[in-house]
């Protein structure tokens, strides 16, 4: 008897929420229940364009309805904890869009209370659940002795023109837990620790505006050095600029290239002697050609650990070890944010 599919309502009407919903009929196992927003319009208005009868104006009568299952939180950063802490207290499954919470703090809280409570609460983290990041695991030993590892991930955001005009933005407000480091250095942050574990040290700089005058600083670019027992780690992340080279692990042996580091799209080994070498991995069944449009693979890989069939603490550790490295890089560069401190 096969069990009855998990109905996922939404928190956040933006793009990400709009792609998540457009590779949900390629998941086994979920339906869409509706959306949430302050706006009752808009909510009923998002649900019905995507399907769904149910919509909700009220967190609190969201969290209570027995007709949703597990809530899609894509709402700002500094609304995370919060919002998942209350679905999770009213039993409901919690799938967060990264960066899970804008503290290491917070999501210990957070994975705590969902342990405690028997739910499930997994960061949105694309590629740690994509086929492609496997492959390249298991492909590894062939580059032999690994010695660097460079993951950066640039893109140019068309509100740093705002910040150049010296007007204030929400992407970029340590009021709202945003900037560069928790919006784009969280993809390379997250390979680098999903393919070498935690890092004995790190260093780090940021390149840093005050949006308000009064030193409330936020990064619109930064690099962080790693380093391994045999190995160094570089990561790089920008919103300022464009980043077109691949992603690099260079071994003793040969060298892979990532093509889209946070969506591969091809990896190749070029071995010393010149001879290539691509990989191959599970392809997405979405055909929408969007840079996010592998996160049907996390999606699904959620509504198998609310069944009970997929262990999250791998992902979980991932997701902690990546939050405590993006606190300390953050507090090293006079990036602060409200949570900051709390125990």
């Amino acid at each position: 008897m096969s069990m009855a599919p998990l109905r996922l309502a939404t928190i956040g009407t933006s793009m990400i929420t709009d792609q998540l919903l457009k590779a949900l009929p390629y998941v086994e196992g979920v339906t869409f229940a509706g959306a949430y927003s302050r706006s009752s319009q808009k909510a009923k208005d998002y649900s019905r364009s995507h399907g769904a009868s149910a919509w909700w104006d009220s967190l609190d009568e969201l969290a209570q309805d027995p007709q949703v299952d597990a809530v899609y939180i894509a709402s700002p950063n500094i609304c995370h904890f919060e919002q998942a802490m209350q679905m999770v207290e009213a039993g409901k499954h919690v799938l967060v869009e990264k960066p899970l919470c804008s503290t290491l703090v917070e999501a210990e809280k957070l994975f705590a209370a969902a342990k405690a409570k028997g739910v499930c609460c997994m960061e949105a983290m694309r590629l740690a659940h994509d086929p492609a990041y496997e492959a390249i695991y298991q492909a590894l030993p062939k580059l032999g002795t690994i010695r660097r590892a460079r993951f950066a991930y640039g893109k140019y955001s068309s509100r740093y023109d705002l910040v150049l005009e010296g007007t204030q933005t929400n992407i970029f407000d340590p009021a709202l837990a945003t900037g560069a480091l928790m919006d784009l250095g969280v993809y390379p942050i997250n390979a680098l620790v999903l393919l070498f574990g935690e890092p004995d040290d790190l260093m780090a700089f940021a390149d840093t505006v005050d949006v308000t005058g009064n030193d409330d600083l936020i990064d619109i670019c930064g690099s962080a050095i790693f380093d391994y027992p045999s190995m160094i780690g570089e990561v790089s992340y920008s919103k300022a600029t464009d980043d077109l080279l691949p992603t690099q692990i260079e071994g003793e042996k040969g060298t892979m290239l990532i093509h889209e580091m946070s969506s591969p799209s091809k990896v190749e080994i070029v071995y010393r002697d010149g001879a290539k070498e691509e990989l191959s991995w599970r392809q997405r069944k979405n055909p929408t050609t969007h840079e996010v449009s592998n996160l049907e693979f996390e999606l699904q890989d959620f509504v198998n650990a609310a069944a009970g069939e997929l262990d999250l603490a791998r992902f979980t550790g991932n997701t902690l070890v990546s939050l405590g490295i993006m606190d300390t890089i953050r507090l090293r560069e006079g990036i602060v944010f409200p949570h900051d401190g709390e125990e």
